[in-house]
């Protein structure tokens, strides 16, 4: 169930020792729990008992077992053995059959078109190398297999309000790396055969600031600064992410991309 950590970049290092940290926050993670942007996302994917799926940084493994519960034969991976923990303890009480590994999401050990489904939920904007995940996302899918990405993500075109959230993310969790417009995942999929057939956006409410900042690790100082930029945040920026104040603490909305692409040959 492992890889040579000797391997690891920086990066992959620092999200490593972020996770290991917190997991626990995200067996109770409500962002996570939230099953509406998958339920939406294969509304009108018809997912077969005995596909083969892999799902990338699983994390505590809310996606691979909602794929499990539809009957397909999952693997699940992560970079950071705590949060597999929870995963396999989450698999064990459900029942549920689910093969788990340890290693990055830009290297995967499996052969050429080993999948008939990819997903990676919540969890690319900690990855090293963005496009080397896509790249090799598409590696192991079949012909006509499914790459399906979830992240954060602001409209095209608004930088400002980019560039509020990823100051506001990198002060939270020293891991994150950052978000992506949905037009360069589009690309980063055309460039590693994949053709892009949909994209849904769903909006939810960050009012849990307390969780917020656990999860995160966020120290005080930075606490303060994150309150600070909410006050501060600019028109454009309050617009497009609804950010603002309720009973005195910070809320905003986040903005989640569901993309599906089909791997071409």
């Amino acid at each position: 169930m492992s890889e040579n950590e000797e391997n690891y970049t920086e990066i992959q290092r620092l999200s490593q020792k972020h996770f290991s940290s917190c997991a626990s926050f995200y067996q109770k993670g409500h962002i996570l729990t939230n099953l509406e942007d998958l339920e939406k996302t294969f509304q009108d994917i018809p997912l077969q008992k005995g596909m083969k799926a892999l799902d990338i940084a699983t994390g505590n493994g809310y996606t691979a077992f909602f794929l499990a519960r539809h009957g397909l034969e999952v693997t699940a991976c992560d970079i950071t053995e705590k949060m597999l923990e929870g995963a396999m303890k989450g698999a064990a009480a459900e029942g549920l059959h689910i093969q788990f590994r340890i290693h990055s999401a830009e290297k995967l050990p499996y052969p050429d078109g080993s999948f008939d489904v990819v997903t990676c939920r919540y969890a690319a904007h900690h990855f090293a190398d963005q496009k080397a995940f896509v790249r090799e996302s598409s590696r192991v899918l079949k012909k006509d297999g499914l790459f399906v990405l979830i992240d954060g993500t602001v409209p095209n075109g608004e930088q400002e309000a980019y560039d509020w959230l990823d100051k506001v993310e990198k002060l939270r969790d020293f891991s994150h790396v950052g978000y992506r417009f949905e037009n360069e995942w589009k690309t980063y999929c055309v460039e590693s055969g994949l053709v892009p057939l949909k994209s849904l956006f769903i909006p939810f409410k960050q009012d849990d600031i307390e969780w917020y900042f656990q999860s995160g690790g966020t120290s005080e100082e930075n606490q303060k600064k994150i309150y600070k930029m909410v006050e501060e945040a600019s028109q454009n920026a309050k617009r497009v992410l609804k950010i603002g104040w309720e009973e005195g603490r910070p809320v905003w909305w986040w903005i989640k991309l569901c993309l599906v692409a089909r791997k071409a040959f």
